[in-house]
C-alpha cells in the first residue's frame, strides 16, 4: 500500500495544496495565492517526471484500479500544464473579486486531482467517481460569480445537462456490469464478445449510454448545449479551464474505454463516433459564424475542435490516435492563447465582443501579434501547430480510407477560417474605438501568451519530436512502419 501511495504522490501534493488554500487566512496580496497554486502544480509536475524516470512503467496501483503508464503520464502532464496556464490567467484577470478569492484556486487544484486520477482509471466505478468529482467542482467554478445572472444561468444549465449525462453514464455502466459481470477495463472486450452474440441489443445500448456520457464531457454534438452559456457566464479564466481540463480527461477516457477496454470491432460505436464527429464539426463551425461575443465564439470553436479531434478516435487506428494526442497538445496552446487574449482585452473595459479588439494592433502591436498567432493556429494556418495537427488528422482519416470524413473535415476547416479571421481583421483592419480605455499591462498574462506563442511555433516547426512523444504514449504498441 505504501508503494501505491507513492504512485499517487503528485495527486496527494495537489490535493494538499487545494485543502491548504481553503483554510488559509485572508490574504491581502492576491498574487500570493496564484504563486502558491503554481508552486504545488510545479511540484506535482516534477514528481511525475521523477516517477517516470525512477520507476518501471507500466504499473498497476490499488489492486488494478489505477494504471501508471506513458498514456496516463502524457495526459497528466498536459493537465498540469493547462491548469498552470489557467492559474496565470486568473492572476492577470482584471476582476479583483475573482482573483482575490482563495476558494477559486482551491477548487481549481481539487478539480485537477480528479482529472489526474481519471485518466489512469482502469475500473468503471473509478471512472464514474472521478468524473463526478470533476463535474461537481466545475459547476461551482462556472457559477463563481453567483450574483450575476449569466453566471448563474450558465452554471444551472451545466448542472442540469451534466446530471442527465451522469445518469445516462451510470445506467450504461450498470447495464454493462450486469451483462459481463465485470467493470475492469482490461479484459472487458473478452467478456463482451460472447455477450454481443447472445444479447446484442442490450450490449449495444450499454455501449451507447457509455458513449453519450463521455461525449458530454468533451461537448460533442448533440451533447454540447451547455457549453456556450457556461463559457459566456463563467469568469473568463474558468471558461479557459472548461475548454481544456474536462476535454483532456474526456478524450483520455474515450480512448481507455472504447479503444483499449472495448475492441473497435464490437458494436457500432466507431460508426456512431464518425457521425458525432461530423455533426460536431458542422454545428460548431456554423454556429460560431454568427457570434459577436468572442467568449461565445470560442465556445463553439472548442466544440468544432472536439469534433476534429474525434476523427482520430473514429478511425480507430494507431495513426489516428497519435494524431489526436498531437492535436490535443496544439489545442492546449492555441486555446489558452485565445482565451488569455480575451482576458487581456476585457481587462480594459469589461468588453469581450469583437468591437473590443478593433484597432488593437495600433495600440498594442505585440499583444495583437500574439493573439493573432493563436487564432491563426486555430484556423489551421501554417507554420503554427494547428496546421500540422489538422494535417495529421486528415492524413489519418485518408490512411483509414475514411475519405468522406476527411472531406467533411476539410470543408469545415474552410468555414472555420471565416470566424477566426473576424478577430484578426478587427485587430488589424478596423479603426480603434474612440475613447476606448488603455489596456493594462499584466506580467502573468504576458508570460502565458508568450509561452503559448513560442510553443505553437515549436510544436508546428518541429512536429517530429511531438509526434514521437504522442506515438510513444499510446496505450497499445504502434505497428512498425505505420507512422513515420
Amino acid at each position: 500500500m505504501s508503494g501505491d501511495l507513492a504512485g499517487i504522490l503528485p495527486e496527494i501534493v495537489v490535493a494538499g495544496g487545494g485543502l491548504l488554500l481553503l483554510v488559509l487566512p485572508r490574504v491581502r496580496a492576491p498574487r500570493l495565492l496564484g504563486l502558491i497554486t503554481l508552486a504545488f502544480l510545479a511540484a506535482a509536475f516534477d514528481l511525475k517526471l521523477l516517477a517516470w524516470s525512477a520507476r518501471p512503467f507500466p504499473q498497476s496501483l490499488f489492486y488494478g484500479l489505477l494504471k501508471e503508464d506513458g498514456f496516463s503520464l502524457f495526459f497528466q502532464l498536459l493537465i498540469l500544464v493547462s491548469i498552470g496556464f489557467v492559474t496565470l490567467s486568473i492572476m492577470g484577470y482584471g476582476r479583483q473579486e475573482v482573483k482575490a478569492r482563495r476558494e477559486l484556486y482551491a477548487l481549481l487544484l481539487l478539480t485537477t486531482v480528479g482529472l489526474m486520477l481519471v485518466v489512469g482509471a482502469q475500473h468503471l466505478a473509478l471512472v464514474y467517481v472521478g468524473l463526478e468529482t470533476i463535474s461537481l467542482f466545475s459547476y461551482l467554478l462556472t457559477g463563481f460569480l453567483k450574483r450575476e445572472s449569466l453566471s448563474a444561468e450558465g452554471a444551472l444549465k451545466y448542472f442540469l445537462f451534466g446530471s442527465l449525462a451522469s445518469g445516462v453514464l451510470l445506467y450504461g455502466i450498470s447495464l454493462l456490469y450486469g451483462l459481463t459481470g465485470t467493470m475492469d477495463l482490461p479484459g472487458l472486450a473478452d467478456r463482451l464478445t460472447p455477450v454481443m452474440a447472445q444479447a446484442h441489443w442490450a450490449a449495444s445500448i450499454s455501449l451507447l449510454f457509455l458513449l453519450v456520457g463521455l461525449s458530454f464531457k468533451v461537448a460533442l454534438v448533440p451533447f454540447h448545449m451547455w457549453a456556450p452559456d457556461a463559457y459566456e457566464g463563467a469568469p473568463t479564466p474558468v471558461a479557459a479551464f472548461l475548454s481544456l481540463g474536462p476535454k483532456l480527461a474526456g478524450f483520455a477516457l474515450l480512448v481507455r474505454v472504447f479503444l483499449v477496454g472495448i475492441s473497435p470491432q464490437l458494436g457500432l460505436w466507431p460508426d456512431l463516433l464518425v457521425l458525432l464527429s461530423i455533426l460536431t464539426m458542422t454545428v460548431g463551425n456554423l454556429a460560431a459564424l454568427a457570434q459577436t461575443n468572442v467568449k461565445r465564439l470560442l465556445a463553439y470553436s472548442s466544440i468544432a475542435q472536439a469534433g476534429t479531434m474525434a476523427i482520430g478516435l473514429a478511425v480507430a487506428t494507431p495513426m489516428g490516435l497519435t494524431a489526436t494526442l498531437y492535436y490535443l497538445l496544439a489545442y492546449l496552446l492555441m486555446n489558452v492563447g485565445a482565451f488569455v487574449g480575451v482576458i487581456a482585452v476585457g481587462n480594459a473595459g469589461g468588453r469581450e465582443d469583437l468591437g473590443a479588439f478593433s484597432g488593437l494592433s495600433r495600440k498594442e502591436p505585440l499583444l495583437a501579434a500574439m493573439i493573432a498567432v493563436s487564432f491563426l493556429s486555430l484556423a489551421g494556418i501554417p507554420p503554427m501547430a494547428g496546421f500540422f495537427a489538422k494535417l495529421w488528422i486528415f492524413g489519418a482519416a485518408l490512411k483509414a480510407n475514411a475519405v468522406g470524413l476527411a472531406v467533411v473535415a476539410a470543408v469545415n476547416s474552410v468555414v472555420a477560417l471565416f470566424y477566426y479571421m473576424k478577430v484578426v481583421k478587427a485587430m488589424y483592419l478596423d479603426p480603434p474605438t474612440a475613447g476606448a480605455p488603455a489596456i493594462p499591462r499584466s506580467r502573468s498574462l504576458g508570460l502565458a501568451l508568450g509561452l503559448c506563442t513560442v510553443g505553437l511555433f515549436a510544436v508546428g516547426l518541429w512536429p517530429g519530436i511531438w509526434l514521437t512523444l504522442s506515438a510513444n504514449a499510446l496505450p497499445f504498441p504502434l505497428p512498425a512502419g505505420r507512422f513515420p
